[in-house]
């Protein structure tokens, strides 16, 4: 498997700290046959965080992102999460963390995990609404719950739960801190066909201040949040037996 970079790492290391609210629904709804779609090292937090399990597989669709473990529950499948080659109802949970966007057709994808999934199985979902570009070329947008619900009723699955995680003032912190990397033109996070004006370069330093200065305001204000356009919306799903 190709490791991480430092920064993805930390990125990544943010994430779960951010989501703590994901590990309990893990924790809650997690068991049997686990199905964990584009999950890339994703057992490794969840073991950490005591996630329960019988058999975990990965489904990867990059090479390079496919899990390498010692635990013999542990399974690795190299596929496509829209068109996967697993028989229908082979798994009492799937996981679906953060995927989405980086799918040119989600639609597909939420029905592929309603169908490889158990009657009475449970999908856990986290899913963008207000990320920014990363990990492009592959992003493509977020989603509000309005498609979420939409999608899930086409798709057959009902809706469990569905909490937001983080508000307006958190994604004014978040976007503040990617300013930097997206400005770096950091890979991934920027595309060289974006160009710079005159103006950008003129006015960054201010803009650096400004960022910085909005991170940490932007996360005290968030202890108060609003939920109408949250970092990431949290969905527990289950397949009607």
């Amino acid at each position: 498997m190709k490791p991480k970079s430092p920064l993805l790492r930390l990125l990544y290391a943010l994430r779960d700290l951010r989501s703590r609210r994901l590990f309990r629904a893990l924790r809650e709804h997690c068991r049997g046959e686990v199905l964990d779609v584009g999950g890339w090292d994703f057992f490794v937090s969840a073991t950490r965080k005591g996630v329960s399990f019988e058999r975990w597989t990965t489904l990867e669709h990059d090479r390079e992102r496919l899990l390498e473990s010692d635990d013999a529950r542990v399974l690795v499948s190299y596929g496509d999460g829209c068109a996967m080659e697993f028989a229908d109802a082979s798994f009492d949970t799937v996981l679906c963390v953060q995927v989405l966007e980086h799918v040119f057709e989600p639609l597909r994808m939420v029905n592929e995990i309603r169908r490889v999934l158990r009657p009475g199985g449970r999908a856990v979902f986290l899913i963008p609404c207000t990320s920014t570009m990363h990990l492009g070329p592959h992003y493509y947008g977020n989603f509000s719950r309005y498609w979420i619900r939409e999608a899930f009723q086409r798709a057959g699955l009902e809706i469990v739960e569905l909490e937001e995680l983080g508000g307006v003032w958190s994604t004014f912190a978040s976007r503040a801190f990617f300013f930097f990397l997206q400005a770096a033109r950091y890979d991934g996070m920027s595309d060289p066909a974006i160009r710079r004006g005159a103006l950008f370069w003129l006015l960054l330093p201010f803009q650096a201040l400004f960022a910085l200065l909005l991170v940490p305001l932007a996360l005290v204000l968030s202890l108060g949040d609003l939920g109408e356009e949250p970092n990431n919306h949290l969905v527990i799903a289950r397949r009607p037996a």
